[in-house]
Order: C-alpha cells, then structure tokens, then sequence
C-alpha cells in the first residue's frame, strides 16, 4: 500500500488542561438539569478565542433558579475536526459556589467572555453537525450538557461559525486522551488520505503542541 507523508507548518495553540472534577457526588438528576432549562439564564460564557479553530473552544451556559441554584452545562468543542469531545452539567447550591468553584477555575485557565444564547447554540450544533460528516459523535455526556440550554433560536445567530482548519479542511489535533489512529481511519474513509490535516503533540511533558515543521509517515 501506498505510504503517505504530511508536512504542517501551523503552530496549534491548544493547552493541554485536566478536567475539573464534579462539585456533587452521586448520581447527576437529568430530570433537575431538564428543568433548570427553563430558569432564568445567569450568563453565557465562550474563550474570547473560539473562533480560532486551532484552539479547543470552551463553552459554560449557566441558569438561576428563584431559590438559588445555579446549573451549569459545560461544552468543550474542537470546531476543526471532532466536535463536542466533551460534555457535562452540573448542579451548584448556591451561585457562590458556581462563581468559586467550577467558573474560577475555567477563568483563571483562558480568558472567557460573553456570548448569546442563540449563538452558544448555533455554535454546538455546527459543530456537532460537521463532525458527524466526518464520522465522529458528541461526547455521550452531552444529554446532561443540552438541557441546561433550554430552548434555543440558533437561527437568529447571525455570526459565522468556522469549521475545519486554517485551509478549509478537517483539521484534526490530538489531544492527550485521543486515539489518533482510530480516528486517522475514520477520516480517510470518510473524506480520504490527503484530504485533511492532522498535527500531533511532541510529548506528554508538552502543555503545547509543536511549532516546527512536523512529518508523519505511516502505511495505509
């Protein structure tokens, strides 16, 4: 079989960050999350960089009960290739907790500001939408993430989401808990060798992927 080589000048900006822990344990109640979709919205967050694609884009839409609960539905979205990789939502007791807890500390990872509901939306299902062409699906924990959405109007977004790399393609980066074989494989059957980019990081130690040139050589 043919052998394929790939050469990527493009630095990605992509951190390498640990996920952050749940504030409850136990079971998460999809029936508490499902009508924390009608509360009051409290804010809606995205990293000031999301339309970069070469950056993992962060996403926190969080609502207020009248008694004081805040939920909080949490969405990490790769726009260049694979979608929703990761998903979640979460119950806090009071906003204090929230605002110490789960929102300091994606605060003090990357700056986040303000975004419409409309346009959260939007964003997640274009992405969800252009990674199930290439043959990926959302993270299976996305059903406790949605509902804290509530109901939604993407249409009335008027702001481009970008999908698929700096060239127009899929772009894929791996990330540290990715199988970049597997979905190497689902790409070339889906869009074909050469039809996509892929970068991969220098190693485990590195909080950034490389900036040099990087050649990958593997069989078909």
């Amino acid at each position: 079989m043919a052998k394929r080589k790939k050469h990527l000048r493009k630095r990605s900006k992509r951190k390498v960050t640990k996920k952050s822990a749940a504030p409850f344990s136990g079971r998460l109640s999809l029936s508490k999350l499902r009508q924390a979709g009608d509360w009051p919205l409290l804010e809606c967050l995205i990293n000031a960089e999301w339309e970069d694609t070469m950056q993992i884009t962060q996403l926190i839409v969080a609502r207020r009960s009248a008694t004081g609960q805040v939920a909080v539905g949490t969405f990490l979205i790769d726009l260049a290739c694979l979608g929703v990789k990761n998903a979640y939502g979460y119950l806090f007791p009071t906003e204090g907790e929230y605002r110490r807890g789960l929102r300091a500390d994606m605060m003090s990872k990357q700056k986040m500001v303000e975004i419409e509901l409309a346009c959260a939306a939007k964003i997640v299902q274009e992405a969800i939408a252009y990674a199930k062409k290439l043959g990926f699906r959302p993270h299976k924990d996305i059903k406790y993430a949605l509902p804290v959405m509530g109901e939604t109007h993407p249409e009335e977004c008027d702001t481009a989401v970008p999908l698929g790399g700096p060239k127009g393609a899929p772009l894929f980066i791996a990330g540290p808990y990715d199988n970049p074989e597997r979905i190497m494989r689902i790409l070339d059957r889906k869009v074909g060798p050469g039809n996509y980019d892929f970068l991969a990081p220098l190693g485990p130690e590195n909080l950034f992927f490389g900036d040099e040139i990087f050649e990958e050589d593997w069989e078909d």
